[in-house]
């Protein structure tokens, strides 16, 4: 999640409320105008709407938002949107009071500023296949990863302050942002559509292709044969699209696969480990532990507690 708000350092963020429907503070750049938004009174049916791309993450509280060609849906901590230009959002905030505030973001970006960093993904970047990096015309809602929450962290100091160097700061970081928002997009577009796109899309085909295989030996080399790329090339282009390399992909649906497993089936972690595709107990108890950060049989324990309780 975004970290919360130092209320020693509020004031240098929020000006002095004048309204105690979404009080609205500026603090603009040459490229950017960072918005931040505090309701303390619950309202419903408040819109809102911008003239430029628009990234929208929640601080504190609970919005309800109602979005063209979406169902409605709660916005929360640890939460992002991006937006096109001009699009309408239409907000409720249920639970906004003056001792629980809901706060947010909006970082409403220059076109041109949009524009010129996407020729930049599009020249130093290009996707491997099907068309080039673009902004979505379509509201993308998503969870935050690691990249992102720092990223919008650091953003939002570097556009409340001052400080020497901070357009620069706030243009590199802005930058940062974008490349990162294009990626996630790219990710999630990807692994909801595969199949539809696994004949005309390499990597969109080598997903495929791991999903139905994963409790099979794969290798990099294996895959990138298959996308008709040379290993290198291969393993720029997934980790450029996917955001992370091929195996930790294939560590993470293998993953997914033992936990299923293990809760389904009465099945010890050694056996779980084997039916999921791993090679060895040690590096499944390894890779469990590095993104779950206990062991299996730990995890299994508070799953089953969790769900009897």
């Amino acid at each position: 999640m975004l970290n919360a708000l130092n209320l020693k350092q509020k004031h240098k963020i929020f000006s002095t409320p004048k309204t105690d429907l979404e009080h609205r503070t500026a603090h603009n750049s040459d490229h950017a105008v960072l918005n931040v938004f505090e309701t303390r009174d619950a309202a419903y049916n408040f819109d809102l709407k911008f003239d430029n791309p628009v990234v929208v993450s929640m601080i504190s509280g609970k919005k309800i938002m109602h979005l063209r060609s979406k169902n409605d849906f709660e916005f929360l901590p640890g939460e992002t949107i991006v937006m096109p230009t001009n699009e309408l959002m239409s907000i409720d905030f249920p639970e906004a009071s003056r001792s629980n505030p809901t706060q947010c973001m909006a970082l409403e970006i220059s076109n041109g500023f949009v524009r010129q960093t996407l020729n930049w993904l599009n020249e130093q970047y290009p996707k491997v296949d099907d068309g080039q990096w673009d902004w979505s015309q379509e509201n993308f809602h998503f969870s935050h990863n690691f990249e992102i929450q720092n990223n919008i962290n650091r953003l939002i100091n570097v556009m409340v302050s001052d400080g020497f160097g901070k357009e620069l700061k706030a243009s590199n970081t802005t930058k940062e942002l974008i490349a990162f928002l294009m990626q996630t997009h790219a990710r999630q577009f990807l692994l909801s559509n595969y199949s539809n796109l696994s004949t005309r899309n390499r990597l969109a085909y080598i997903v495929e292709y791991i999903r139905k295989n994963i409790r099979k030996k794969l290798s990099v080399s294996e895959l990138a044969d298959k996308a008709c790329l040379s290993r290198a090339q291969f393993y720029r282009a997934f980790q450029r699209e996917l955001g992370e390399t091929p195996v930790q992909f294939i560590n993470r649906e293998r993953l997914e696969l033992a936990k299923q497993h293990f809760l389904a089936k009465d099945a010890s972690a050694t056996d779980v480990c084997y039916y999921a595709g791993f090679a060895s107990l040690n590096y499944f108890s390894r890779i469990f532990k590095k993104y779950e950060g206990v062991s299996p049989t730990v995890w299994k324990k508070k799953q089953l507690n969790r769900i009897y309780s």
